[in-house]
């Protein structure tokens, strides 16, 4: 008779503990279904965003990244990013590249992209001066980006192994301007002692270099070829 009572205790417990555990694991699985929806919904709303900007995009996805503070400008900005499936031997690769950037003036509840077109890839967006690891961030003057334009090695997609422009802008996106037409590699962009901008590029076996005032990015340019022979 205590065996049978003991059997029946321990029939309840159990009884108890599969209830709770399939109370819980329906909230989760409630939860976890809310938030899958939740980020569903908001994908599609940034693609959308993408998609105005791009026209509809074939066989790709895009999307309005977050938007962040640029230290000295009272403007955001959220970079606009593409990615693409593309055959790779037996299989197939994805890829993301970063095609343009919306810059927000929240005094002016306004919006502008940094280039006029998205048809190029922004390979690398650079602020000036630049801030060390661990340093409180410096107000930014100028920005330097690196951008591909064209296939130049009819691989049929803009990567690394193009050639590049080099362009600048003011931080709030404002006054683009190219500077480099047909570059290998940026190797140096940095603000010298007298307040001018140097780039240094280098083209094959040639290194050339830009000077210019950053705060008027419309002022000439000085540009001459860096000796690099040995004598």
């Amino acid at each position: 008779m205590q065996t049978h009572k003991l059997f029946a205790r321990i029939w309840r417990i159990n009884s108890v503990i599969i209830l709770l555990v399939g109370l819980i694991a329906g909230s989760v699985l409630s939860i976890l279904g809310y938030m899958l929806l939740k980020d569903a919904m908001r994908t599609r709303q940034v693609d959308n965003v993408a998609n105005v900007a791009l026209g509809e995009v074939q066989a790709s996805t895009a999307e309005l990244g977050s938007f962040e503070e640029i230290p000295g400008s009272s403007a955001l900005r959220a970079p606009l990013t593409v990615n693409q499936t593309y055959a790779l031997g037996s299989g197939s690769k994805e890829a993301g590249s970063t095609r343009n950037y919306l810059y927000f003036e929240p005094a002016t509840r306004s919006a502008s992209w940094l280039r006029p077109s998205m048809d190029s890839v922004i390979l690398s967006s650079i602020a000036l001066p630049s801030t060390d690891y661990g340093e409180k961030k410096k107000d930014a003057i100028v920005f330097v980006h690196v951008t591909i334009d064209k296939d130049t090695n009819s691989d049929d997609r803009l990567t690394a192994s193009d050639t590049k422009r080099i362009a600048v802008s003011s931080p709030n996106g404002k006054n683009y301007r190219v500077l480099v037409d047909n570059a290998d590699r940026l190797n140096e962009a940095t603000l010298l002692a007298s307040g001018r901008l140097l780039i240094l590029y280098s083209t094959g076996t040639k290194l050339s270099a830009i000077e210019l005032d950053p705060k008027d990015l419309s002022s000439p340019l000085t540009e001459y070829e860096v000796p690099t022979a040995l004598k």
